[in-house]
């Protein structure tokens, strides 16, 4: 009787693990306008308890997003997703290239950096010198507009 009382609380923890699982299917949007480019990383899978620190480097005719996974109090054991953006203006025109990079902190004063992708775009137009970056924590785009996931709710109360 133990056992399956055992079985059936085991059961039950890893039915509704699975059922509270967020699961992201990254993707990147490069898109430009005149002088400006505007990445958006959406679904980027982190930990749900860091915040993301954005830097923007450009130089020439490349531009590197890079995502720093970041913790106030350290990771927590769940994983979800984010939105991600950057704006870059003030480009001279042309073909540029960008890059997107998550880095993740080994917690011992390195860095792991794991590219998402290149993407081209063409730049024409001018603006003035600008940079903008964003995001917005544990995103669930998989639910009705009206319905708040768990993430959601715990990055509001941190």
């Amino acid at each position: 009787m133990r056992r399956a009382a055992r079985w059936s609380a085991f059961a039950v923890l890893v039915l509704a693990s699975a059922a509270s699982a967020q699961f992201c299917e990254e993707a990147v949007e490069v898109s430009s306008g005149p002088g400006t480019i505007y990445v958006a990383h959406t679904d980027a899978e982190f930990n749900c308890c860091s915040w993301i620190d954005v830097e923007v480097d450009h130089g020439g005719l490349s531009v590197l997003v890079t995502e720093y996974e970041k913790f106030v109090d350290g990771p927590c054991f769940c994983l979800c997703c984010f939105e991600v953006s950057a704006t870059v203006s003030g480009l001279e025109p042309g073909e540029y290239q960008v890059e997107v990079i998550k880095a993740y902190d080994n917690f011992d004063g390195s860095w792991t950096y794991e590219s998402i992708g290149v993407w081209p775009v063409t730049v024409g137009g001018e603006s003035e010198p600008a940079v903008f970056t964003n995001y917005v924590p544990c995103a669930n785009l998989g639910l009705p507009q009206d319905l708040t996931s768990w993430g959601t709710i715990k990055a509001l109360y941190r």
